[in-house]
């Protein structure tokens, strides 16, 4: 839901993976990384009920019009016991120009994604920060920038890549982002 270019389902090749894309120009690279995707949007999936034993919402839902919606769509296509596995970006106070740019609608204030969740009848099993020790300096950089999203060059950018993995194993209790793991009951 969301799959963007495919390149994570690209990356977990022992699955079956199936992608909703609204870009035609990102569905078209899932495809070329091997990921069949349908055009459609996560508020209406074009898929049975109950289709699935898992579904992934990873930054997507800060993207949507309706975000409940969408949680009640991915709870819609899994089985019963079927796991949801979801991450949003914390903090609305570092709204930027950053999110604009990415087509962001809002950023989420720690525990309201378990809120929402359980809302819409999912239990939690898990869940946990990321990009934790990267937090004080992002808050200082968003203070003294506009914001703009910023690629680094060539191997600094897969050295920040690297740093974003090490920090996710710190398990911190804060983070940048949110993830989480449901169960539909």
């Amino acid at each position: 839901m969301g799959c963007g270019d495919g390149r994570l389902a690209a990356s977990l090749p022992r699955y079956v993976w199936r992608g909703v894309e609204p870009d035609p120009e990102l569905r078209k690279l899932a495809l070329e990384n091997g990921v069949a995707v349908a055009p459609g949007a996560a508020e209406s999936l074009p898929f049975t009920d109950g289709a699935f034993d898992a579904a992934c919402l990873f930054d997507v839902l800060e993207h949507v019009e309706d975000d409940r919606a969408a949680l009640l769509e991915a709870r819609r296509v899994l089985r019963p016991g079927g796991l949801l596995f979801v991450s949003v970006p914390l903090h609305p106070e570092l709204w930027s120009e950053h999110d604009v740019r990415c087509g962001h609608r809002r950023r989420y204030r720690t525990g309201e994604l378990a809120d929402l969740l359980g809302g819409c009848g999912f239990e939690l099993l898990g869940r946990r920060f990321f990009i934790s020790a990267f937090l004080p300096l992002v808050k200082l950089t968003r203070r003294l920038t506009t914001g703009r999203p910023v690629k680094l060059p060539g191997i600094l950018d897969g050295l920040a890549e690297t740093a974003v993995l090490a920090d996710a194993m710190l398990r911190l209790p804060f983070g940048l982002s949110e993830a989480a793991v449901v169960s539909r009951g």
